[in-house]
């Protein structure tokens, strides 16, 4: 479908719009489930875990009798049974004492060797310290009399014999230790030395990352993605949902805002938009944003940076793809090699037979109606978490998807890469439960991936070696 075609359709489906006031947000925490990912066989120290992982680390004497997923549940026919043991586990999981969407962030760029979590409460920063095995002791560079973040987690043992994934599910850890504090969603962003954060009413505030309050730089739609980097000069670059009152109603569109401005609108007259992403990119940003609708889903790219003034600059508007018929709660993901080209990652419906993981390309700049590359799930799923890294290379990709075609399948958090054409090569399914609400992932200087995943039970981090 042509971009002019497509703007004649989405003017037609106005009406139809899932991004509209009534379109559904996540609340401060989803619903608990039975799905906790169960341990690998480690030595602890009991007495040194929070409640919560204990009752992680008390089922790892079981875990070992607990059937295994077998390769035959790799989605792709042309993806070898070796596929599915590629991710060797370190060290974790260790449950955090929150519960909810969780940004993984390393102090030091330069060094990516220890890396953070950061969660939001009702639009505040909590910083959290998982102090795994092997990682230096915390430090968060406070300010002189300020005080050290409560949530700092005790240390894990030694590291961790490899697993064959995936995990069976564990009992909650909620159930038995005491049920984890809720965080808020959306998860937080970090940019240049700020992290931005919504608070339930959906106001976003712009803080310095070792404390102070920031003023509220933006007014989002509550529970909604925001995103945020860092461009050239120290500034930064957020971006966000909100909603507005037009000729057809009340729409939410993505607006982009720099340092402390006034926010300007990232998505085009007369495009809804319902979850949105930033990334830099060759000195500037990438912006990605979805608009799922009934009938159709657009994919929009546009690049961003300054004018000499120090304003926005916007590149051209580019419907990258469209999707089937999608609801407000599809996300995606921007992902960027060092260097290389940048794939937006979308899980969606190919037809109607047939849901899985989209790759559109995006090269020198954002072009319509560019070709996905498809690795097909079992089934479909919504929603469909689903995280990659950006700035190293190879591109790791963490997804969720159901184990089998059959309905009530369990979901499994699938790692893998996307090689040199955007194809999907799975690694290892690292963890099996009834359900993930939110997925994060992140990789080190050392090669080892960092993933933190939440699901009713709980919020968990692991670190993960590549190997064979």
């Amino acid at each position: 479908m042509s971009c002019s075609r497509l703007r004649a359709c989405v003017a037609t489906l106005a009406a139809l719009a899932a991004c509209r006031g009534d379109s559904g947000v996540p609340d401060a925490g989803p619903a608990p489930d039975s799905g906790a990912p169960a341990a690998a066989s480690f030595p602890v120290a009991p007495t040194s875990l929070p409640a919560s992982a204990a009752v992680v680390a008390s089922a790892a004497a079981a875990a070992s009798a607990a059937p295994t997923a077998s390769a035959s549940a790799a989605p792709d026919a042309g993806v070898g049974a070796s596929a599915v043991a590629g991710c060797k586990l370190r060290r974790g999981p260790l449950a955090l004492s929150l519960r909810g969407p969780a940004l993984l962030w390393t102090p030091d760029e330069a060094a990516r060797a220890d890396f953070r979590v950061i969660f939001n409460r009702d639009g505040v920063a909590q910083h959290v310290a998982p102090a795994l095995g092997g990682l230096a002791a915390p430090s968060f560079g406070l300010a002189a009399g300020a005080s050290p973040p409560r949530d700092a987690a005790p240390a894990l043992g030694a590291l961790a014999a490899p697993a064959s994934p995936p995990r069976q599910a564990a009992p909650d850890a909620g159930a038995a230790g005491g049920e984890p504090a809720r965080a808020s969603w959306p998860a937080c962003t970090v940019a240049s030395r700020f992290v931005f954060c919504m608070d339930h009413g959906g106001t976003i505030r712009r803080t310095p990352l070792w404390g102070a309050e920031g003023p509220p730089i933006g007014a989002g739609r509550r529970g909604t993605e925001i995103s945020a980097v860092s461009l050239p000069g120290g500034h930064t670059l957020l971006a966000f949902l909100s909603d507005r009152k037009t000729s057809e109603g009340v729409v939410t569109q993505a607006f982009a805002v720099l340092d402390d401005r006034p926010a300007v609108p990232l998505s085009e007259e007369g495009s809804g938009a319902t979850f949105v992403a930033l990334s830099p990119w060759k000195g500037g940003a990438l912006a990605m944003y979805i608009d799922a609708r009934s009938a159709l889903t657009p994919v929009h790219a546009r690049t961003l940076g300054l004018t000499p003034e120090g304003k926005i600059e916007l590149g051209t508007d580019a419907v990258l793809f469209v999707g089937d018929a999608g609801e407000s709660r599809m996300g995606g993901a921007l992902a960027v090699g060092a260097g290389g080209p940048a794939y937006v990652l979308l899980p969606a419906a190919r037809d109607l037979s047939a849901f899985g993981m989209a790759a559109i390309r995006i090269d020198e700049a954002p072009r319509d109606d560019m070709p996905a590359a498809w690795s097909l799930y079992p089934n479909g799923l919504s929603p469909a978490p689903i995280a990659a890294t950006r700035g190293v290379s190879p591109i790791h990709v963490a997804r969720v998807r159901p184990i089998a075609r059959e309905p009530g399948s369990r979901h499994a958090l699938e790692l893998g890469q996307l090689d040199g054409e955007g194809r999907f090569q799975p690694r290892c399914l690292a963890v099996e439960g009834t359900s993930f609400n939110h997925v994060a992932i992140e990789a080190d200087r050392d090669g080892s991936l960092w993933i933190a995943y939440t699901t009713g039970a709980g919020t968990f981090i692991e670190q993960r070696a590549l190997g064979p």
